[in-house]
């Protein structure tokens, strides 16, 4: 009972907040879609196979392993006036690297990563947000250090008509001590009420909804860890990365909770271990991603 009671207050809250947007003069309140609001909460497990790696270019053994990444978090509005909206929350990811051959040890790495965002409408038809992203990482199996890195940047939305808005702005990232920016684009096309497409940079994006209860998707994005070792105060940087081409459909089984299954392939796939100025390369040939996944979308 107690359950239930915080379960609908929270609803209740979720609405009120819902109700404040639509009555704000920010342009996203002004949509005619049909489909589903993007997840603002989510508990999703994706799977990786047995996928061979092999040093690029060098004599070291090869290896085989699996990978297996969970994560839970959300990311709400905690303030919502006429012009300016505050958005809090993180994320909380798990991520097993299990080596089923090869002389290599397996890797357990905790990823903390709190967000913060801030948006303002300027004029009719321009929203502008500023962001921050901080990651704070571990590896549980040998390392008592966190390593450091994350995401900021400045983000805008251009309303030309509720068919078409331009995403444009820049993004900083920071990568245990190595620093880059890179540009941010894409444009959200209403290709009708029920159907989207999102040419975002670096995740593009197809949604169908062919009725209430159903959402079909198809949609590119990146995947990966990045963790420190350190051994006699010497520091190893270690990253896994791919990117994930994957279909997938959600069904909302109640309320606002929907259940999202998706399959495809991860391309791209490699291991990068970089001490000092050395740096060693594991390769992959792409293979099966699975994800499963429960998204609050209000």
């Amino acid at each position: 009972m107690v359950l239930l009671t915080a379960s609908g207050r929270a609803f209740a809250g979720m609405n009120d907040t819902l109700q404040a947007i639509q009555e704000s003069e920010f342009s996203f309140a002004r949509t005619t879609s049909e489909l589903p609001f993007y997840p603002v909460g989510w508990t999703q497990d994706r799977y990786y196979p047995v996928a061979s790696f092999k040093e690029s270019g060098g004599n070291l053994p090869s290896a085989t392993m699996v990978e297996n990444t969970l994560n839970v978090g959300t990311v709400l509005p905690a303030y919502v006036a006429k012009r300016d909206m505050l958005l809090l929350g993180g994320d909380l990811a798990w991520d097993d690297l299990t080596v089923k051959t090869g002389p290599y040890p397996d890797q357990s790495i905790l990823r903390v990563t709190p967000v913060g965002a801030w948006l303002h409408q300027f004029g009719e038809n321009e929203t502008v947000g500023a962001f921050a992203a901080p990651i704070l990482s571990k590896n549980l199996e040998s390392s008592d250090a966190w390593g450091t890195s994350g995401y900021a940047g400045i983000i805008a939305l251009h309303y030309f008509s509720p068919e078409y808005q331009l995403l444009y702005g820049g993004v900083y990232q920071n990568s245990f001590g190595q620093s880059m920016g890179y540009p941010y684009v894409g444009l959200l096309w209403l290709v009708s009420p029920r159907c989207q497409l999102s040419i975002v940079f670096p995740w593009p994006t197809f949604t169908y909804s062919p009725q209430d209860r159903w959402l079909l998707q198809l949609g590119l994005a990146p995947g990966g860890s990045a963790w420190d070792n350190w051994e006699s105060n010497l520091q190893t940087t270690e990253s896994i990365g791919s990117w994930n081409l994957t279909a997938g459909a959600a069904y909302r089984f109640y309320d606002k909770l929907w259940l999202f299954a998706g399959a495809g392939v991860a391309g791209l796939r490699g291991i990068e271990i970089q001490t000092g100025t050395d740096r060693t390369t594991f390769d992959s040939q792409p293979s099966a991603v699975f994800t499963l996944a429960i998204q609050f979308r209000p």
